[in-house]
């Protein structure tokens, strides 16, 4: 287990945390263009086979009913988050097509446009060095109806926070907790809603709003 995964364990209470292919199998490969990837264990550079193999595994172990992806452009276009969402779907397909197990339902995780333009509006002052892109245009959003899920975590914010903050060396969280920055000290709103795309299965009941707000709604 990494610090940031026994950290996120110790916060948030998840029973369990895999490392696709055993700890260490494969690394960051940092983002588009950077040298790190040419590193051969860039996750980049993954065998599909290997590596949807290896997940098929872990779908058979734990057998999920519902399971949450990055979308197609990995969430802001990291090359491993694309990865994942390349190798997640293949490997739910893989896993039903073999009869190991057939997942009810897939989301992509996504930024509704016009929640996160409210939230960038809502940003406030900063940390100093940090700076705010007001232009939603520069941020990889779908348009709202698209959206098929969003849930309420206003509950739980407090453990999206700390999860954030366990990622000490790729996220730092605003004092004031309304806000993230990566790397690049570019303050990103905290939302206290998730949406989604629901990619395969049927929708649970739906809102007033027409969506869902149960991920696991309708499954059995």
């Amino acid at each position: 287990s990494t610090p940031a995964a026994a950290g996120m364990d110790a916060r948030n209470g998840c029973e369990n945390t895999w490392f696709l292919g055993g700890a260490g199998r494969w690394r960051d490969s940092g983002m588009a263009g950077a040298a790190s990837q040419a590193h051969p264990r860039a996750f980049v550079n993954a065998d599909p086979g290997e590596a949807v193999g290896a997940l098929v595994e872990v779908i058979a172990e734990i057998r999920p009913q519902v399971v949450v992806t990055y979308d197609p452009q990995g969430g802001y276009g990291h090359p491993d988050h694309i990865q994942a969402h390349r190798i997640t779907t293949a490997a739910v397909e893989a896993a039903a097509a073999t009869g190991r197990w057939d997942v009810s339902k897939v989301y992509w995780t996504v930024l509704d446009r016009a929640a996160f333009a409210r939230g960038l509006g809502e940003l406030g002052p900063v940390p100093p060095g940090w700076s705010v892109q007001p232009e939603v245009s520069e941020w990889m959003t779908v348009e709202p109806e698209r959206v098929t899920a969003e849930v309420d975590v206003a509950a739980t914010l407090d453990a999206k926070r700390a999860a954030l903050g366990a990622h000490a060396t790729q996220v730092a969280v605003a004092p004031d907790g309304r806000c993230y920055a990566l790397s690049n000290n570019v303050a990103t709103p905290l939302l206290d809603r998730e949406h989604y795309i629901l990619v395969r299965g049927a929708p649970g009941s739906l809102g007033p709003d027409g969506r869902e707000h149960d991920l696991f709604g309708g499954v059995a």
